[in-house]
């Protein structure tokens, strides 16, 4: 099946660049042309940004979820279009990883100009983080980016992930107790999100899920059908489709500042159409503070003192100041909600432990999904800096715990984890990162991380 499923993404990714052959030549020259090794980094970053972002075509690499293979490759495709006032993009991917679990996924977006409260002033200046040279995404002045503009997204993703681990559900859960399973899931999806003023936006997404346990391809440790029930492991028989409602509001304070806060509340209805035991509510909020870290450069590099700045600041560059980089500090509350008769299926639980099933960093220095339950606190502290072309060095220190209700959330008894890692970006889309996670109690791990396709 994997060798089947390869050869189809295989040839879907050499035949979408026929259909294109200048695209094709920009790969060629980007990246095997032998004019262009002499510029270094630059040429890296190059053939990184043609290979993995550029339009129409390009390779796809993503994961389809924590577990299910190291990496899936496979073709993608994205265009963006202007007519008058709107902006349609169009993105579609298909990728087979490691262990033959695979995932596909397109989506239609349409951008107009946003319903605001009150006049909204033009972008016309450029941010501290454009100035400094922090990886940020290009846009002509006096033109709103994407997320300043209304926008209407219509999706489909679907993915077979087929491993999966279970460790039981709780803050107390073992690593003796891992049991493992397959879930395919089907997603259809729209979503709108409207500006109102440069510093908040209201949005809404609906859903139609449809999550299906199946059997995991790992031999080597229990079945999770073996090892628990439809009680410790709440809708493993189900088979109910879903309907998922979620309004929200975005916050950003202040805006257009380097250093600022958003806040993302969301509240998510989740409806079982089949047994409507299964069906719950979800509160979630998420802040994030950006923490520009500049120290003062003057002078151009011979003249600089001390020396150390030279390793800091741009070689080639005089400036009044240099980035170090970003502090990131991070919070999230998940809260789940249920009637007294209601329980929460499993696998739309919380979960923390290296990263969940959307991608999302929790509790790095532990394995993926090691901690699951209806609800989650988690708070991260992360360091961010550029440090050679498109690579860059990361440092974290997270903590958190997961509750089977909303009243057992607190600050006693959080798992914690620390560690450093590098990234590595293409354009404004990050491609891979790295991180080496200790101090967990449960030893120490190297865990290679990729993106989730929208």
């Amino acid at each position: 099946m994997f060798r089947a499923l390869s050869q189809v993404a295989l040839i879907a990714l050499l035949a979408a660049p026929c259909a294109r052959a200048n695209k094709l030549t920009d790969i060629e020259r980007a990246c095997f042309e032998r004019g262009n090794f002499h510029k270094g980094i630059h040429w890296l970053e190059e053939c990184i940004q043609e290979m993995f972002t550029a339009e129409d075509f390009h390779v796809t690499m993503t994961s389809v979820a924590p577990g299910a293979g190291i990496v899936a490759f496979g073709p993608g495709y994205s265009k963006e279009e202007y007519h008058f006032h709107t902006q349609f993009i169009v993105e579609t991917s298909a990728a087979v990883s490691t262990d033959a679990s695979y995932v596909g996924a397109a989506q239609i977006t349409f951008a107009i100009p946003s319903l605001s409260l009150g006049q909204k002033g033009i972008y016309d200046k450029p941010s501290s983080r454009e100035k400094f040279g922090i990886p940020k995404v290009e846009r002509p002045i006096g033109e709103e980016p994407l997320d300043a503009k209304a926008s209407l997204s219509f999706g489909y993703r679907r993915f077979d992930a087929r491993e999966q681990d279970f460790y039981g559900l709780g803050p107390n859960s073992s690593l003796s107790g891992n049991a493992t399973y397959g879930l395919l899931q089907s997603s259809t999806y729209a979503k709108i999100d409207n500006p109102l003023t440069t510093w908040n936006s209201i949005g809404f997404n609906l859903s139609f899920l449809q999550p299906r346990v199946t059997s995991s391809i790992n031999g080597a440790v229990p079945q999770i059908r073996a090892a628990y029930n439809a009680t410790t492991a709440p809708g493993l028989n189900s088979r109910d489709d879903f309907m998922r409602y979620e309004p929200y509001i975005l916050f950003r304070i202040p805006p257009r500042r380097s250093l600022f806060d958003t806040l993302r509340v969301g509240y998510a209805a989740y409806q079982a159409l089949g047994d409507s035991t299964f069906s719950f509510q979800r509160l979630t909020a998420t802040s994030t503070t950006f923490i520009p870290l500049w120290i003062p450069s003057h002078h151009t590099p011979d003249n600089r003192r001390p020396k150390i700045k030279n390793y800091v600041c741009p070689s080639l560059r005089s400036a009044t100041r240099c980035s170090m980089g970003d502090l990131r500090l991070i919070g999230t509350y998940a809260a789940s909600y249920k009637g007294a008769h209601s329980q929460v299926p499993f696998y739309f639980d919380q979960t923390l432990g290296g990263t969940n099933i959307d991608g999302t960093d929790t509790l790095r220095g532990y394995v993926d999904y090691r901690f699951r339950a209806p609800s989650s606190i988690l708070f991260q502290i992360e360091y961010r800096r550029p440090i050679w072309g498109p690579f860059g060095f990361l440092a974290f220190y997270d903590l958190g715990k997961v509750a089977l209700i909303p009243s057992d959330l607190s600050l006693d008894h959080l798992r914690h984890d620390i560690g450093v890692g590098l990234w590595l970006r293409a354009g404004n889309r990050e491609v891979v990162r790295l991180y080496f996670g200790f101090g967990t109690g449960e030893g120490s791990r190297l865990q290679p991380k990729f993106p989730v396709s929208f």
